[in-house]
Formats: C-alpha cells, sequence, structure tokens
C-alpha cells in the first residue's frame, strides 16, 4: 500500500470535513484550511521528486508554484493599480521565466508534464472563479490547494476501482478536475431531496420544488438562504435562480409589506461538502470516463 497516498488522503480530507462543517454553520471558510493543504502538498511534491528519483532540478517547480499559491491570498493592490508595483511584477516575471527555461529544457519528459499540471490547473480554476463557474472564492482556493496535494491520480491498492488505462490518462481529465466534475454530479442529490421534501410538503410549484422550498419570512431572516421571490416595480416576481444578494433583509420587509406570509427560497449550500464528499469518491472509485477508453 502506498502510505504517502494515504497520508496525503487522509490530511485534505480532515481538513476538507472541518472546513465544510465552519461553511455549513457560518457560510465562511479560513483561508488557514487551504495553506495547510497547500503546504502539505508542497512538502509531499518535492518529497515524490526525490523518491521517484526524478530529475533533481525539477524541484525548481517550487518556486513558481508556491509564489502563484501564496498571492492568492496575498491582499495587495493590483500590478498596474496606481502605477507599477514592482514587487508581485517581479515576482510572477520570475516565475513565469522559470518555467518558460524549464518548457524549453525538459518539454520532452513525460514526467516533468505531470508537474506541470500544478501550474495548469491553478490557472484553469482561476478563470473558472473568474467566469462564476465556480461561485466562491473558498471553493476556488480549496481545488487551487488540492492541486498541490494531488497533481496525479492517488493510488492505493486495490484502489481506485476504476483503474488508470494507460500512464498518459492523468492528462484526459487530472485529478484535480475530477475532484470539481464529480462534486458537480454530488450536487444533483439536492433536487432530489428537494423534490421529496416538497411532495411530502404538498408544495407544488416546478421548477422552484426542486431548487428550494417554502419557508415563512420571519424565519427566513435568519437562515442562509436566498428568496426566489422579490418585489420589483410593486409586483411580486418569482426568479427561480435568484441573483445573489446583499440585502436579503430589505427584499423580505418589501415581500412582508406586500402581505405575503411564506416565501419561496433556495439554500445556499456550501460547495466544500460535495467537494469533500469527491475526493473520497474520486479516490476510491475513481474517473468513470475511464471505462470508456482501452
Amino acid at each position: 500500500m502506498d502510505w504517502i497516498s494515504v497520508l496525503k488522503v487522509a490530511i485534505a480530507f480532515i481538513v476538507l470535513a472541518i472546513a465544510a462543517r465552519a461553511d455549513w454553520r457560518t457560510r465562511e471558510a479560513s483561508d488557514l484550511y487551504w495553506m495547510a493543504i497547500g503546504g502539505a502538498g508542497m512538502v509531499f511534491l518535492a518529497a515524490q521528486i526525490l523518491l521517484d528519483g526524478a530529475n533533481i532540478a525539477y524541484l525548481a517547480i517550487l518556486a513558481p508554484i508556491a509564489w502563484f499559491f501564496l498571492d492568492i491570498f496575498w491582499d495587495r493592490k493590483g500590478m498596474f493599480e496606481d502605477g507599477i508595483s514592482p514587487l508581485p511584477l517581479g515576482l510572477y516575471a520570475m516565475a513565469f521565466g522559470l518555467l518558460a527555461v524549464m518548457i524549453y529544457q525538459y518539454n520532452a519528459d513525460l514526467y516533468f508534464w505531470k508537474l506541470m499540471i500544478v501550474p495548469m490547473m491553478f490557472l484553469i480554476f482561476i478563470l473558472l472563479y473568474q467566469f462564476d463557474i465556480i461561485k466562491g472564492g473558498a471553493d476556488a482556493k480549496a481545488l487551487i490547494a488540492l492541486s498541490i496535494m494531488f497533481p496525479l491520480y492517488p493510488i492505493i491498492e486495490p484502489l481506485p476501482l476504476i483503474d488508470l488505462p494507460y500512464d498518459a490518462a492523468q492528462f484526459v481529465l487530472p485529478f484535480p478536475l475530477l475532484i470539481l466534475f464529480n462534486a458537480a454530479i454530488i450536487t444533483v442529490i439536492v433536487p432530489i431531496l428537494l423534490l421529496f421534501y416538497n411532495l411530502s410538503k404538498k408544495q407544488v410549484r416546478f421548477p422552484a420544488m426542486l431548487l428550494g422550498y417554502r419557508m415563512p419570512i420571519e424565519e427566513a431572516r435568519g437562515k442562509f438562504v436566498w428568496p426566489m421571490e422579490r418585489v420589483e416595480e410593486g409586483a411580486v416576481k418569482f426568479s427561480v435562480f435568484p441573483p445573489a444578494s446583499e440585502t436579503v433583509n430589505e427584499d423580505l420587509d418589501k415581500l412582508s409589506a406586500a402581505g405575503l406570509k411564506e416565501v419561496w427560497v433556495t439554500p445556499k449550500i456550501p460547495f466544500l461538502i460535495p467537494i469533500a464528499a469527491s475526493l473520497l469518491f474520486s479516490v476510491i472509485v475513481g474517473n468513470l470516463l475511464f471505462l470508456f477508453i482501452h
């Protein structure tokens, strides 16, 4: 059994579970969780390079990875905000310069490209967050930290149940992306649970019954929910996908003034919970796509 992989999965899942619990209770998760996973991942990544007997020069890739990761948590002005910020600009120039040199030098080595999965995942998750596909900043940071911990599929014999068909399959759907993909699938359970809940309460309104439930307005004030109804131009309007609002209580006041006692709401479900579940599922089951690749 690969005890390094066991240790990595244990550390990542325990930290994710603690973060998910905090997110459920307060809808906030400290950056310390992601620093812990990312920091441990850096140590494991360096150890793996040495244990694999790979080119010692590959340890240099840890420098740009560390900078890209730490800059996520640095509350600073933009590099070109109020003039040029020389420190971050210089660090990014050195990081990309080093990566360029390494790509030029080692582009024929498959092992090097396995290491390059980490900065490539950084870029992908940042773009997904910028385009609002990943909704929460904590979710994006968690996935970026997991990219350092798991650039490759963790193999814990006899797991995963779905074997890698060949070594280069690591690039078909990298493990960090698999975690996101499986987490998205797991969230499909939520509409099913809401459907049965609303049917049991005889609250039938399609498609609202798949995305939310009715709740007394006074109770909704203290819950982590978005109202699916709001008052606009003097009329109560319904939205299946309500926009995020910083004025939930004001929206509820307007609905109450309009004579409503109850309102359809959609819960703010922390995505860290399916991410944590997805990590275990992905480690145990593997990539369903590989069932069709031979």
